[in-house]
């Protein structure tokens, strides 16, 4: 069950037209970058004080807050390179395999023959998106010269 944020009123979309259930999708979208943008905004603030007091540890009635670090990685190239001259005895335990399927490539592989089409085929599905381009409402100009 959703609720409309503006209105209270629960959200029942199946009874709705599609024109209704886009025109709120817009909405909820407008909310959702907005909501993310203040959210955002909220978090670094915290953060920011934090780091400048030095503090790992934030406790509030409201709640208690924990800077964590995690490790990301700077630059792809930098992990190939390491890879590259990585002992191949540590290699296991220093790097993971990851397979990524390369649509093109495979596409050329599908090539030859029907054997091969009917493997590339088996590792794909077809998963539906929507994709939503958004209109500006059109403005209404009134021209007292225009006869219509």
């Amino acid at each position: 069950m959703a609720i409309n944020l503006r209105t209270g009123e629960v959200l029942d979309f199946s009874q709705w037209t599609d024109e209704e259930i886009l025109a709120e999708l817009q909405d909820l979208e407008e909310i959702y970058r907005v909501a993310k943008e203040a959210r955002d905004m909220a978090k670094n603030t915290i953060l920011a004080r934090m780091e400048q007091d030095g503090a790992k540890l934030r406790m509030t009635d409201v709640a208690e807050v924990r800077v964590q670090m995690t490790s990301r990685v700077r630059d792809a190239r930098l992990v190939e390179q390491l890879h590259d001259i990585c002992p191949p005895q540590l290699r296991d335990k220093c790097f993971r395999t990851k397979l990524e399927p390369k649509k093109a490539g495979l596409n050329e592989l599908a090539k030859l023959g029907s054997e091969w089409q009917e493997r590339v085929d088996a590792i794909y599905e077809q998963v539906p998106y929507l994709k939503i381009e958004w209109r500006e409402p059109e403005e209404h100009q009134s021209n007292d010269n225009t006869p219509f």
